[in-house]
């Protein structure tokens, strides 16, 4: 039993005018506010318990659980800001990230800026970020109290460096310093700390650890589940309506992460364990957090491998990747109805999902879906490879198969074996001199068993001057389907060149010939 009282003359004791004791300087040496259990010489990753509520070194599982969930926040920013400057510079949402050029400077400086003042603004005025809270954890000085604004500048001045050398030093600072500093920390004097609501509940797991078959048939249950679920939202992503495909295909990854760490999270299960009547708990016996449970779903894609299964069937607890890393065990367990009532409200929405995309005519699973309105962001080549696109490369605009009068959209892209196929696009981005362009265009058609039947290049060679420079300029193309066209999906390859600016478009779209 711990005396309160003694307690807060030990803290008076130590905060005396002779100065201020180093409450890190050994590990049984406790904070000034509260007194924490010493720890172990072999167990410097864990946290240390407390008797009833208090502070302790987050572990180095804390950090890298809050760190991910961080730079998730920061990439959908990235995505979302990529968006508003492109529609700002040239009223265009979707259009390459600027990779070189005055544009890619200023992108970037000012996305950079942003997370700066991210951790900054957090970690200065409420001593934590979004990571750090979902983990516990606060920045704090060596001797306890809150870091000043100069000390939070510092330590996030100095993290792109500690980025940098994640491996040598950042982790092997964090695992051997007894105050688990990376570089940042050290040069601004600050700790990493973790609160804890109420003192784990260990319970003893000898023997409750469930067999490997049992977790690999659970597993496929969860890959089900998760899969229907993601693959629901896939659904709704349409070629025709290529913003707000782009904003669901980035959704997928956080889509996928809010499905595991909902279910670990609040049941400390999941669908297939269930089933079978287990839980994950941590190594200790204590129910899972938010660490464990972000954890074992960053590392769940190296569990569903052959890889996976091997260290699951030689592993002493019967532990998968994800449960190594996460220092978690799955035990036999009763089954809590609330689990039931989670695992049909998960049912009802899954199946909304699919109900609402599979009203999408061009999903995923019908022949006219296509995915080409990522070349706006990603310029893909035929024959595999990626081209890193320019700050200002070329794109193609406003594709449309047009009617025998070359003006009207043609309602579909199906056609009759003999027919003359008319299609159209305008070109943005390209390099102009004295009021001139030089653009060139190679067609190639393959037919749906990837077969070239046709194959022509400089079908366009367009080089003179432009009346307006700044209107995009228009490419119609005729094509005549011979009488005796197979029936089935073909593909236009369309290959652009900007000689002025030696730079090259490839992209793809698709008609259907009927019988």
């Amino acid at each position: 039993m711990v005396d309160e009282k003694n307690l807060e003359d030990e803290s008076t004791e130590m905060a005396t005018p002779h100065g201020v004791r180093d409450p890190w300087e050994e590990e049984e040496t406790p904070l000034p506010q509260r007194t924490p259990l010493p720890l172990s010489e072999n167990e410097e990753d864990e946290t240390t318990p407390i008797p009833q509520t208090g502070v302790t070194l987050g572990s180095i599982r804390d950090r890298f659980a809050s760190g991910i969930l961080d730079l998730i926040v920061l990439g959908y920013f990235y995505l979302g800001f990529l968006l508003v400057y492109n529609f700002i510079v040239w009223r265009q949402l979707l259009r390459p990230i600027p990779v070189q050029g005055t544009h890619a400077y200023v992108f970037h400086g000012i996305s950079l800026l942003f997370a700066f003042l991210y951790f900054f603004i957090a970690e200065g005025v409420f001593f934590t970020s979004l990571g750090k809270f979902f983990a516990r954890l606060s920045v704090r000085r060596i001797t306890g109290e809150g870091a000043s604004l100069l000390q939070v500048a510092v330590r996030n001045i100095l993290r792109p460096l500690d980025y940098l050398l994640s491996v040598f030093p950042t982790w092997m600072l964090l695992e051997k310093l007894p105050r688990r500093q990376r570089v940042g920390d050290l040069l601004a004097g600050t700790v990493v700390t973790k609160h804890l609501s109420r003192p784990p509940r260990p319970a003893n797991v000898s023997g409750t650890t469930a067999s490997a078959t049992l977790r690999l048939l659970a597993g496929a249950v969860d890959l089900a589940f998760s899969a229907a679920f993601v693959g629901g939202f896939a659904l709704f992503i349409d070629y025709k309506r290529p913003v707000f495909s782009f904003l669901v295909l980035i959704l997928l990854p956080l889509v996928y992460l809010a499905w595991h760490l909902a279910w670990e999270g609040i049941f400390k299960t999941t669908v297939g364990l269930w089933i079978f009547g287990c839980k994950i708990v941590t190594e200790e016996g204590a129910p899972i957090g938010f660490t464990e449970a972000m954890i074992r779903a960053l590392f769940r894609v190296v569990d569903t491998n052959p890889f996976g299964w091997m260290i699951l069937f030689l592993s002493r607890k019967n532990q998968r990747p994800s449960d190594l890393a996460a220092a978690t065990v799955v035990v036999h367990d009763t089954r809590p109805w609330k689990t039931l009532i989670g695992i049909g409200l998960s049912l009802v929405f899954i199946a909304g999902i699919w109900f609402a995309g599979m009203a999408n005519p061009r999903n995923y699973l019908t022949p006219f879906f296509k995915a080409d309105f990522l070349t706006k962001v990603f310029s893909v080549r035929v024959g595999g490879g990626v081209a890193l696109p320019a700050s200002q490369g070329l794109i193609i605009k406003r594709f449309n198969y047009l009617a025998p009068d070359r003006k009207t959209p043609r309602p579909s892209a199906e056609f009759k074996p003999g027919e003359t196929l008319y299609f159209s696009f305008d070109i943005t981005g390209f390099a102009v001199r004295d009021n001139e362009g030089w653009i060139q265009e190679d067609l190639v058609v393959r037919y749906p068993d990837q077969a070239i039947g046709f194959k022509q290049e400089n079908i366009v060679d367009f080089h003179q001057l432009l009346k307006n420079p700044e209107v995009p300029l228009e490419i119609i193309n005729t094509l005549a389907l011979p009488p005796n066209a197979q029936p089935g999906h073909y593909t236009l390859v369309i290959v652009l060149h900007d000689r002025f600016a030696n730079r090259h478009l490839t992209e793809q779209r698709t008609f259907l010939v009927s019988p």
